[in-house]
Formats: C-alpha cells, sequence, structure tokens
C-alpha cells in the first residue's frame, strides 16, 4: 500500500491543472503588464518634464543676456544682410542658439518618441538635427510676456497644439508644456486619437495653442502671447 501510495504522489499535474494554472498566470499578467507600462511612462513623463525644466533655464539665462528676449533664431552676420536678426521655421534652429552655450547636453532637446526616426539617442557634438529634437517652441517672446503663455511642449504635432500618431503620451491622453512663467505641466489632451488639441485644466479653452482673446473680458481663444503662427515645430 506504501508503495502504491508513494507512486501515486509523482504523477505530477493533470492536463485540466496544467491548464488551470496557466489560466491563472493569464489573468494575474494581464493584471501586472499594464500596470508595469503605466510605471514605465510616468517614468519617461518625468524625464520629459525634467528635460522641459532644463530648457526653460537655458532660456532664462539666454534671456538675460539679451535683453530679456528668449532665442528667435539668428543668421551668421555673413549671410544676413547687415547682420540683422531674422526668425527661425524650426524650434531645431531655435535651440541650436541654446545648444551648447546655454545648454551644453544635446540630449536635454530629446525623449523618446514613437517616431521611427527619432528612436536613438543624440550623439554629443555638432548642431541638434531635427530626429535630435522632440520639442516644439513658442518664438517672438519676452520674460514680460504673459507668465501663463506656452513656450515649450511635447513636439509630435501635425500643428500647433494638435498632435499626432507619433505623440508618446497619446494615449493617455496627455502632454508636457512649459511656460514662460518657469513652471511644466501636464494637461489633458481632447482625445486619444491624432488631431487630439492641448485643454486648459479646467476644460474652458480647448486648444491652449490658441492666440490670447483681447481684453480682460474676452472669452474664447487659448493662452498664446503671441500669433499661432509663431508655434514651431522640430520639422
Amino acid at each position: 500500500m506504501k508503495i502504491q501510495n508513494l507512486r501515486k504522489s509523482n504523477q505530477g499535474f493533470t492536463l485540466i491543472e496544467l491548464l488551470v494554472v496557466i489560466t491563472i498566470i493569464a489573468i494575474l499578467s494581464s493584471f501586472v503588464v499594464p500596470g508595469v507600462q503605466g510605471v514605465r511612462e510616468r517614468a519617461y513623463r518625468t524625464k520629459d518634464i525634467n528635460n522641459q525644466r532644463q530648457i526653460l533655464l537655458g532660456c532664462n539665462i539666454y534671456a538675460a543676456d539679451n535683453e530679456g528676449s528668449f532665442p528667435i533664431g539668428l543668421e551668421d552676420e555673413e549671410e544676413s544682410e547687415g547682420g540683422e536678426e531674422a526668425s527661425a521655421t524650426t524650434s531645431v534652429e531655435i535651440f541650436n542658439e541654446l545648444y551648447p552655450s546655454y545648454i551644453d547636453n544635446k540630449s536635454i532637446f530629446w525623449i523618446k518618441t514613437l517616431d521611427p526616426e527619432k528612436q536613438r539617442s543624440p550623439t554629443e557634438g555638432g548642431e541638434i538635427e531635427p530626429e535630435e529634437c522632440a520639442f516644439a517652441f513658442v518664438v517672438g517672446q519676452h520674460t514680460v510676456s504673459h507668465s501663463s503663455s506656452p513656450l515649450i511642449a511635447d513636439g509630435e504635432m501635425d500643428g500647433p497644439g494638435e498632435y499626432g500618431e507619433y505623440h508618446p503620451w497619446l494615449r493617455s491622453k496627455k502632454a508636457v508644456v512649459g511656460f514662460v512663467g518657469g513652471h511644466v505641466i501636464e494637461l489633458p489632451l481632447s482625445s486619444g486619437d491624432p488631431g487630439a488639441t492641448v485643454e486648459s485644466r479646467d476644460g474652458k479653452m480647448k486648444n491652449i495653442f490658441e492666440e490670447r482673446a483681447a481684453g480682460e473680458d474676452a472669452e474664447g481663444g487659448g493662452m498664446l502671447s503671441v500669433p499661432q503662427d509663431n508655434v514651431l515645430l522640430p520639422d
């Protein structure tokens, strides 16, 4: 009797028991994997926020050297007529004014997005290239511009404030925006689909990247202190 019981105890799992165990593991994984992905995304967004804070700091140091003006894109004196200033057409041109004199780490201007051309972190040296830049910049502002006017933001946009399919926080319906006043915050997107716009926290503004309405009692519009055309994308 003892020998028979020992053999029965060594038979292992039956097929049904094995299927039950696999099912339980699959159910537990369905709870764990999204949680891990959520933690990873929050870590990337934290990096996004920190990068934008560094860029804002560089912008303010630049402004201190230039009578309160943030970068607007300067042509080389030999190329411009009389060495005059010329407005940039992309945020990359703006950031090349900051790097390396005001921000000495090129990686500050990059975060990993869903864009297949922006998967590799930048290499040091040389100018910042479009594939090494992940942020938009609002040109033509000063330190005395409205403090709640956007200055920098996640740059995977199809248009000013309209996020495209490569935006890393699209499904989470979030965007990270840095303001003239020096603060960087997460704001909600109108949807999780391409074309989503950045809303104000109270939901009253459907696209903060629209020009601010004139007058104290004016309604509508967005938060920009400058025309919407001043929102420059990386490329």
